[in-house]
């Protein structure tokens, strides 16, 4: 029986956490470009015909808040959901995300303000994706996907709102473990959550979760909600990708595009 991309996800959030407790028995500190091309790796190897992506020349990083674009899509491609997504690595010494409250260019702008505006410009929603290590994380009781029952090992890859990021900002650039994961998800949630749609295809339930979990709060005049509404074609880049063309219309300082692609609607 051939594993599901639910499965996957928690699988490499597992094997993340795992990579990160070895870094920290050993005292060596991954990347966070390691995890996420091993992770794209591993997605394409275990679902060639359901994950595409494409990798655009190196960006520098700080240009805008984004790494990578990620799009969810149903079985026949005729609704789309994009995410503009940020990614970090706890720094394992610390405990921390120090780079969280990045800041570039003259003046000086945070990289969180990059993320939402881009994300704003063109569509999608911006969200945060950490890859952490840490065996005494609790679970929020109201952010629960409603799919597994909590263990640490599933925050390996963990999803947070730019709001959140926001009031831990405001609070001081607030950028401890604790801190930061206090209103994170597992990021398998996002493709095997069905508790917030009454059925519905990929784009449909992940919007439904993000909107449940994340939309509540308000941070900077920026609504969570903007950016989850589906679309019934994606940009050029994305077709390009899905087709394996090469694109010739790359958006703007964006790392590279994933395509999440089910076969079916299960």
């Amino acid at each position: 029986m051939a594993i599901s991309l639910c499965e996957t996800f928690r699988s490499l959030a597992f094997s993340t956490h795992t990579q990160l407790a070895k870094g920290r028995r050993v005292g060596h500190q991954p990347l966070e470009e390691t995890f996420t091309d091993l992770n794209i790796l591993e997605l394409k190897d275990r679902h060639p015909s359901e994950i595409y992506s494409q990798t655009f020349s190196k960006r520098r990083e700080g240009v805008n808040g984004a790494d990578w674009e990620w799009w969810l899509t149903n079985s026949s491609r005729s609704l789309w959901l994009g995410l503009r997504v940020q990614a970090k690595v706890l720094h394992l010494a610390t405990d921390s995300f120090p780079h969280l409250h990045y800041k570039s260019g003259t003046p000086k702008t945070y990289q969180l303000s990059k993320l939402k505006s881009e994300a704003a410009r063109d569509g999608l929603f911006p969200i945060y994706c950490f890859y952490t290590h840490d065996t005494s994380l609790k679970a929020a009781s109201d952010l629960l996907c409603r799919s597994f029952s909590y263990v640490p090992e599933s925050y390996g890859c963990a999803l947070t709102s730019t709001a959140h990021v926001a009031n831990l900002q405001a609070a001081g650039e607030v950028h401890d473990l604790a801190s930061v994961m206090s209103e994170a998800v597992p990021w398998h949630c996002l493709v095997c959550c069905t508790g917030y749609s009454r059925g519905g295809d990929l784009p449909t339930r992940a919007s439904a979760y993000l909107k449940a979990t994340f939309s509540g709060s308000e941070s900077a005049g920026q609504d969570q909600g903007a950016g989850l509404e589906l679309r019934s074609r994606p940009p050029r880049h994305v077709i390009d990708t899905l087709e394996g063309r090469e694109t010739e219309e790359l958006p703007a300082d964006v790392q590279g595009v994933i395509i999440i692609a089910p076969q079916d609607d299960d």
